[in-house]
């Protein structure tokens, strides 16, 4: 699985599908959500092959990765930069805007019970690393793998639904009531590979979910129908 190490693409549809069509991978930095919805929504239609990661799980800021067809899969090197005595994560990334460090370089902060950990591109920039204080407090920023930054949780689920509408699998997948999930849905905090998703929508094998505070899902496979009629399904969980 290709790993890069580039300084990130603009979040332009046509320039991500471009380097992919020939040959190369590509992708932007960290996005907001709704801009990374609109862009995956945009790659999918015009059948790119893509990958979305933000170093943690549930991630609320992602890099999205276009690449060529005959690649499995590529993801983008990513890092952590753990910040310890410091608890707000608004001050944290305000120090790093005065330092030059461009937004789209830095993912989410995940909390810990003594400081923070700021997900980046990798390399992390040198202008984060170079802080010495935050709010006043003085600071050592420590370059962490990601691999060792919890942020949520996220597994594979194997469920028993009697239709793949949007509102029955969300329930599933994160453990609440379809009526609950279904509120989210109608408030329109819930999206479908990048578009917002409606009441009556479905999800298939491939097609990732999104809702606020929640998480996103994706489903993997659908296994058939039981005796009863209701369909065996995988999702792949990512909760908040």
């Amino acid at each position: 699985m290709p790993r890069h190490r580039s300084t990130a693409a603009p979040p332009d549809a046509e320039a991500l599908g471009r380097a992919a069509r020939g040959g190369r991978v590509a992708h932007t930095g960290f996005l907001e959500p709704s801009d990374a919805d609109a862009l995956v929504a945009e790659l999918h239609a015009a059948g790119v092959s893509l990958t979305v990661e933000g170093g943690v799980s549930a991630a609320r800021r992602r890099v999205v990765v276009a690449f060529p067809e005959h690649v499995p899969e590529a993801t983008v090197a990513m890092a952590a930069v753990y910040f310890e005595g410091i608890e707000d994560a608004d001050a944290l990334r305000a120090a790093a805007r005065t330092a030059g460090v461009d937004a789209g370089q830095l993912g989410d902060a995940v909390h810990h019970r003594d400081g923070i950990s700021l997900i980046t591109l990798a390399p992390p920039p040198e202008q984060l690393l170079a802080l010495e204080r935050i709010v006043g407090r003085p600071v050592a920023p420590l370059v962490v793998p990601v691999e060792r930054v919890s942020g949520g949780s996220e597994r594979d689920l194997d469920v028993v639904v009697p239709s793949l509408r949007v509102d029955v699998l969300g329930g599933k997948a994160f453990q609440v009531s379809r009526t609950y999930f279904a509120k989210g849905v109608a408030a329109g905090r819930v999206r479908l590979n990048g578009e917002r998703a409606d009441k009556g929508a479905t999800a298939g094998p491939g097609d990732e979910v999104y809702a606020e505070g929640l998480g996103r899902f994706r489903v993997v496979r659908v296994e058939g129908q039981t005796r009863r009629g209701n369909l065996r399904v995988t999702v792949h969980a990512e909760r908040a």
